[in-house]
């Protein structure tokens, strides 16, 4: 309730996202293939955002887990990281072994799952805390649903990498 009503701290820092987005994704190298999931992650060498680490990796360990969750068992899961037009884009996508019978808008709802099958694990609160800590932290979470195919898309402005590395070499 905090994230969402906006009385949660918030500690804007320098964040290399791709280093974050590896860094995050390395700790569920054994769960994914525990899950004979294949991650596919074409992130650059850095890209630099303003955000709370904390907070961002509270959202993409959410994410991920839900992948780990969810996912159809010998499918493969993508995460893309994009800079384009001073925005950066983070983009998870995979199959759902559940029927998606429900809409992106239903989905972010508070304590909602994607199928009444999802009754084992988790609380039905983690993607709208992820979206109100995006909030928090100036970026955007958008949901995509299509058939089985499940995709959130995390959006930030860009700190340009040439301005960001000499303000940390001036520090």
């Amino acid at each position: 309730s905090k994230a969402s009503t906006g009385n949660l701290q918030v500690d804007l820092q320098l964040t290399d996202v791709a280093e974050l987005c590896r860094q995050t994704a390395g700790e569920y190298t054994d769960r994914l293939g525990a899950r004979e999931l294949e991650l596919i992650a074409q992130l650059p060498d850095e890209a630099y955002i303003y955000a709370d680490g904390r907070y961002l990796f509270r959202v993409l360990d959410n994410l991920l887990g839900n992948i780990c969750k969810y996912a159809q068992s010998g499918t493969r899961v993508y995460i893309n990281l994009e800079v384009k037009e001073a925005q950066v884009s983070i983009t998870f996508r995979n199959t759902s072994k559940y029927p998606l019978n429900i809409s992106s808008d239903e989905l972010m709802e508070r304590f909602v799952r994607g199928d009444a099958s999802r009754n084992t694990e988790g609380s039905g609160l983690g993607l709208s805390i992820a979206n109100s800590l995006m909030d928090l932290m100036g970026g955007t979470f958008r949901l995509y649903v299509d058939g089985d195919l499940f995709k959130v898309v995390l959006g930030f402005a860009e700190t340009a990498e040439k301005e960001t590395k000499e303000k940390i070499e001036e520090l």
